[in-house]
């Protein structure tokens, strides 16, 4: 039998007795979870965090009360302890409170503390602290949106060239690979293509996941043999709309922020005729760029498409369509090669529909 968790326990009761309460406490705490007692963990911590000298006893007493473990669950306890460390003067645990504190506040722990100006404000100091995930937390707090860009008379005469338009946008275009696990391995199921929108998120086709499985990316540079644990990319699936085969994407763990384009034109300006290019993965090249223009615009079960002569291949769905202006149009969807080359992208006027009624839901959360 393992007798170090006894060991740690009747050292540190000998270090009450000789009056060093808050490190006692807490070598009796940890050594109390190791073997697995919640509820000597809680009492030892417990009085570990009567003494300012131990901060971390803190957070472990208001993670206990957070998660029910060796006490009840009590989210107010949680928030008490929490916002002692959050108002101490050692940065190290003030940001770590802060980051737990935002994290109450954004609702992870139940709807009843949710309050989004707190959880920004907590967010925003752990951030200032140095805490970079703090930033990250901070700007998934706003649903996205995307910027209406008006015409401009120099570019539309001229138009970007093919070149200028990969470079620019290539990068924000993902190659998606969905995973299901199957014993102590994974299965890909499903191709498609992401387009970000912000430096964390990006919207893909619904089709694609609506099996199920993990959303995965590899940003290899190009570089299919030397591919780095950073270059991996795993996406949660945060909201979904079949009726548009629409769905928005969340990196689950980012290790750097996704490069994003944000500037659409409406369905109103586009124009049957115009060059269009399309960005994705056909089956599955990563960003392979294809050239069209627009054949037609056309309205399908109240959602608005553009048909295009830009190929979309399986692999595609979730890509890119960029007008010459580089300005993105369109999301693309589907291709129908059976009785010629008819393909469609979903406008971006649905994306931003889509992307408002997020917006109205989380603040319909708020109020409540």
């Amino acid at each position: 039998m393992d007798k170090t968790p006894l060991l740690f326990a009747l050292g540190a009761l000998l270090l009450v007795g000789c009056g060093l309460s808050g490190e006692a406490g807490y070598q009796a705490g940890y050594a109390a979870r190791l073997a697995g007692d919640d509820d000597k963990a809680f009492a030892y911590y417990l009085d570990a965090a009567k003494s300012a000298d131990y901060p971390e006893a803190r957070l472990e007493i208001a993670a206990m009360y957070l998660e029910g473990r060796g006490t009840r669950q009590d989210t107010g306890q949680a928030i008490g302890w929490l916002t002692q460390l959050a108002n101490a003067d050692d940065p190290q645990w003030s940001r770590q409170a802060h980051r737990q504190l935002g994290l109450i506040y954004r609702g992870d722990y139940g709807a009843g503390y949710r309050d989004r100006r707190q959880a920004a404000a907590h967010f925003r100091l752990c951030a200032g602290q140095g805490n970079a995930d703090c930033g990250r937390l901070l700007a998934l707090l706003s649903p996205p949106s995307l910027r209406v860009v008006a015409a401009s008379n120099e570019s539309a005469a001229s138009g970007l060239s093919a070149v200028d338009i990969y470079a620019r946008h290539a990068p924000s275009v993902y190659k998606i690979v969905v995973y299901e696990q199957l014993g102590a391995g994974l299965e890909p199921i499903s191709v498609g293509s992401a387009i970000a929108i912000d430096p964390y998120r990006a919207i893909s086709s619904y089709h694609l996941l609506q099996a199920g499985g993990v959303p995965v990316s590899i940003d290899s540079r190009g570089d299919n043999q030397n591919v780095r644990e950073s270059d991996v990319r795993v996406w949660r699936v945060t909201r979904v709309d079949p009726r548009r085969d629409l769905a928005l994407l969340t990196l689950a763990e980012p290790v750097r922020p996704l490069n994003f384009t944000h500037t659409m034109a409406p369905f109103d300006r586009v124009r049957v005729g115009e060059r269009v290019f399309a960005i994705g993965a056909p089956a599955g090249l990563d960003k392979t760029l294809t050239e069209g223009i627009v054949s037609a615009l056309r309205t399908e079960r109240g959602v608005r498409l553009i048909q295009t002569t830009a190929p979309i291949t399986y692999g595609s769905s979730g890509g890119a369509l960029f007008d010459a202006e580089g300005k993105l149009i369109g999301m693309t969807i589907k291709g129908v090669q059976a009785w010629g080359n008819f393909n469609f992208a979903l406008s971006m006027d649905e994306v931003q529909a889509f992307l408002t009624e997020q917006r109205a839901s989380s603040l319909e959360l708020d109020s409540r």
